[in-house]
Order: structure tokens, then C-alpha cells, then sequence
């Protein structure tokens, strides 16, 4: 999604999926208790979970923007130490 050619209608549609899966991520041992890159990581996802994080439709597209594009890369991220810690990591 880019700025420039995404629609605040766009952004609002994509929001509950990456919600969703970065909520699911966060319920995953990632070992967070071992590390802590991972627990920066998991405060960080938390932070954009919380309601008053969120963007609602007061906010400005730009703001939306912003946030998806945060909650995305928090979501990349654990995704990847996800598959890293359960072997589903290309060989």
C-alpha cells in the first residue's frame, strides 16, 4: 500500500486484518521472556493494539497511513521470528 494511491476507505479495510494478525502474533511464545529484541517487539504490537492507538475516523488519512504502516512492520517482524523459532524458515 502506498500513500500517495491508497484511499482512507482502503486503509480502514485493511486495519482489521493487520490488527488481526499482529493480535495473533502477540499470543504466540515467541520468546519474549529470552529475549529481548522480542520483548521490545511485543511492547511496541501492544502499544498499536490498544484502542487509543488506533486510528479512528477523526483521524487524518495521513495518520492512518502511519499507523498501518507501523502495525505492518511489527507484524513482519514477529512473523519472521515466528517461523524462525517453529523451522518454517526457507532452508
Amino acid at each position: 500500500m502506498q500513500m500517495a494511491t491508497s484511499t482512507r476507505k482502503d486503509m480502514d479495510a485493511s486495519l482489521p486484518e493487520i490488527v488481526g494478525h499482529l493480535s495473533l502474533l502477540l499470543g504466540e511464545d515467541l520468546g519474549a521472556d529470552e529475549d529481548e529484541d522480542v520483548r521490545e517487539l511485543f511492547r511496541k504490537g501492544y502499544r498499536l493494539l490498544d484502542l487509543q492507538s488506533r486510528p479512528t475516523a477523526e483521524t487524518p488519512s495521513f495518520g492512518a497511513f502511519i499507523y498501518l504502516r507501523d502495525a505492518a512492520d511489527i507484524t513482519r517482524r514477529l512473523l519472521w521470528i515466528y517461523t524462525q523459532r517453529h523451522g518454517l524458515g526457507a532452508p
